[in-house]
């Protein structure tokens, strides 16, 4: 049978607040660790963001030659440049040589 006297009343309550108290914790611990994942991979894209071409292939060939094979690379390389270029977020080449070229012209003019 259960005591009938108060202190054991405190103490269910007592017990129950700790338990919420632990649940509000681990609920702080595990929004805390989704911000930081949701941060580091804004990080990993802005990263990335805006490269060209080359720039993403001399970049993935550093990070993953001594990994797998040459040819793998340039295939996952081609992967990954269709897929940023669909999502507009691949830096033409053109765009830049044009920016060259006046940037030329101009100090010759000058």
């Amino acid at each position: 049978m259960y005591p009938v006297g108060t202190d054991y009343i405190q103490g269910e309550a007592i017990a129950k607040e700790e338990g919420r108290m632990k649940r509000l914790i681990k609920l702080g611990l595990f929004a805390a660790f989704v911000a930081g994942i949701v941060k580091l991979v804004e990080t990993q894209k802005a990263e990335w963001q805006g490269l060209t071409e080359p720039e993403i292939r001399t970049k993935l060939h550093s990070k993953l030659d001594d990994k797998m094979p040459s040819e793998k690379v340039d295939q996952f390389g081609d992967k990954i440049i269709e897929t940023m270029r669909q999502r507009g977020a691949l830096e033409e080449e053109a765009a830049e040589e044009a920016a060259e070229e006046a940037a030329e012209e101009a100090a010759e003019e000058a």
